[in-house]
């Protein structure tokens, strides 16, 4: 215990850990508010304008879409027929519709120009749609006699063929993505005081690590001494960011800010263990192991979004598989399906995925530190 409260008071004094982990993150939210403060106020939610090719009939989808309400009074979509693809096209790219989606029966393809809350909007009902199709297909082959049931269901106000999708009270600009990419890169940023614990255990590059090595304590409880010290202090430290965002900068991340600060947790965790394994695992100077830290965690921020809000729906069309374990990516879709949908279950598949990682990253680095021996100390 008087080991871990000493790690504490080592981080706490070190300057450029509290500089990059608050100082940093909070200079950068200020420049965002700013920049999009002002914009994001002026934005009103309109009706979604969204084009339909209709290739075989499906009058129940176009009056569905119609008359699908974001809340009382306001419709979500503002339907648009075409006969053409090539017409649809023209008018997306005249921005006079946000995409269109082809229909073919029951089979529908979505095409947008960029992605954010419209596109967002669109992709959901027809998610939803397909699947209450899908359970009403079910349901119809293999219990006929529930489907009476089911239909009364789908037609009262608990059960819909489509579900209403209300943002009162969550996040409804489209710069929001902006302040929660830069919540991802102050959790990543703990990977410098991973590197930091990493370094200061190896003997062959610190005074301290020598010694460290000699002790009679276990390498392992030193380890994970280091580890938790170290995401206690970086906790409260982003809990600090986070207040900041919220009360200064007056930042809407909808109702559930407890999720949120739970998930600023898991990214320092990982963060963290990142660090840890960079220091152990590759080989070099302390220089090279710090310039390979920061190409981590400045990446995996831009991978996620912080300098352009449209690269995860690039990725996503084109190497999804980047977005599914780049964990700046997972921090942000987690804080987007809250607070846009409040979808609970992408957020908790987006927080396992982040802490597994998080995981084997320090069993990584337990097992090479464990196996490292040193001919002479």
């Amino acid at each position: 215990m008087q080991h871990f409260w000493y790690r504490i008071k080592m981080m706490l004094r070190t300057r450029s850990a509290v500089f990059w982990a608050v100082l940093f993150p909070i200079f950068l939210g200020m420049v965002f508010y700013f920049m999009f403060g002002n914009l994001g106020n002026a934005e009103q939610f309109s009706e979604v304008p969204v084009g339909v090719i209709l290739e075989k009939e499906n009058d129940i989808f176009i009056e569905l879409l119609k008359e699908t309400e974001m809340e009382e009074g306001l419709n979500m979509f503002e339907v648009y027929e075409y006969d053409s693809k090539e017409k649809a096209e023209d008018a997306m790219q005249k921005k006079e519709i946000c995409g269109y989606i082809l229909v073919k029966g029951e089979d529908f393809s979505l095409v947008v120009k960029k992605m954010d809350i419209s596109s967002s909007l669109i992709k959901t009902f027809l998610d939803q749609y397909k699947q209450n199709y899908l359970m009403i297909e079910d349901v119809a082959k293999n219990k006929p006699e529930q489907m009476e049931k089911l239909i009364t269901s789908l037609d009262s106000d608990e059960g819909v063929a489509v579900e209403n999708i209300s943002l009162k009270g969550q996040d409804k600009s489209p710069y929001t993505q902006y302040f929660y990419a830069l919540l991802a890169m102050a959790c990543l940023i703990a990977s410098m005081v991973g590197l930091e614990n990493g370094l200061k255990i190896q003997a062959d590059l610190s005074a301290v690590g020598a010694r460290r090595n000699v002790a009679p304590t276990g390498k392992m409880q030193q380890i994970m001494t280091d580890f938790f010290a170290s995401l206690f202090i970086y906790c409260i430290m982003m809990t600090g960011v986070l207040a900041v965002l919220v009360f200064v900068y007056k930042q809407d991340f909808g109702n559930n800010t407890g999720f949120i600060l739970l998930g600023t947790w898991a990214g320092s965790f990982v963060g963290l263990a990142a660090g840890n394994m960079m220091a152990v695992v590759f080989k070099g100077s302390k220089t090279k192991k710090e310039g390979l830290n920061v190409a981590f965690f400045m990446t995996s921020s831009f991978l996620g979004g912080l300098q352009w809000g449209d690269i995860t729906y690039v990725l996503e069309k084109n190497c999804s598989v980047i977005n599914r374990i780049n964990p700046a990516t997972l921090i942000v879709n987690a804080f987007k399906s809250l607070a846009v949908f409040g979808d609970y279950k992408q957020y908790a598949v987006n927080m396992i995925t982040l802490l597994a990682i998080g995981v084997l990253l320090l069993i990584i680095s337990i097992l090479k530190l464990r196996r490292t021996k040193y001919a002479s100390l």
